[in-house]
């Protein structure tokens, strides 16, 4: 444990070697690294123990004022990065944002003219965003009451104009397969 306390004590006073002067640095390496008692290191400089004492608390304060600094300066370069990821979206986030702003959008504020019998699929099955539509896997729209060939072409239609097949998965082969009608 005390190894792990000493190459502690090294990296700091050799992070801190910059900010303070050479006879701080020397006074903390004395005391840190030296293992020196006060009254040992203040008889090396010729000076009271009290002083070395004060010069240790604000060396110390001084050390501790920078390391704060330097994580205020780690905090704002992550917060650029967030900001400019904000101004420049990755082609993949803005994909990613564009879906969920189709999967809100309102089915009714298209302007797309549904006909009578593909609202009345729609609202039996309380779908009322695009998001809902895409929720229902293509090949399940068969099996609904009152989908047939001119639903499935208006829905086809619908996907097209609003430019949302990307939406549903496997929509260029289920646009061109037959409806299977049950009996």
């Amino acid at each position: 444990m005390q190894n792990v306390i000493d190459r502690t004590n090294s990296f700091y006073l050799e992070m801190s070697r910059k900010v303070l002067s050479e006879k701080e640095y020397d006074v903390l390496e004395k005391l840190l690294i030296e293992k020196m008692s006060l009254s040992e290191v203040a008889e090396n400089y010729g000076v009271t123990s009290e002083y070395v004492n004060e010069l240790y608390e604000i060396t110390y304060n001084k050390v501790k004022a920078v390391t704060e600094l330097f994580l205020e300066i780690d905090h704002y370069i992550a917060k650029l990065q967030e900001l400019k990821h904000e101004l420049n979206p990755s082609p993949a986030q803005i994909r990613k944002e564009k879906a969920e702003k189709d999967r809100q959008k309102l089915l009714y504020n298209s302007e797309f003219p549904f006909s009578r019998r593909l609202q009345g699929v729609l609202e039996t099955l309380e779908i009322r965003t695009i998001g809902d539509l895409a929720d229902i896997p293509l090949k399940d729209f068969q099996h609904f009451r009152g989908f047939k060939m001119k639903c499935k072409a208006e829905f086809i239609a619908f996907i097209e104009f609003e430019n949302i097949a990307y939406l549903f998965k496997g929509f260029s082969r289920w646009k061109t397969e037959p409806i299977v009608q049950l009996k």
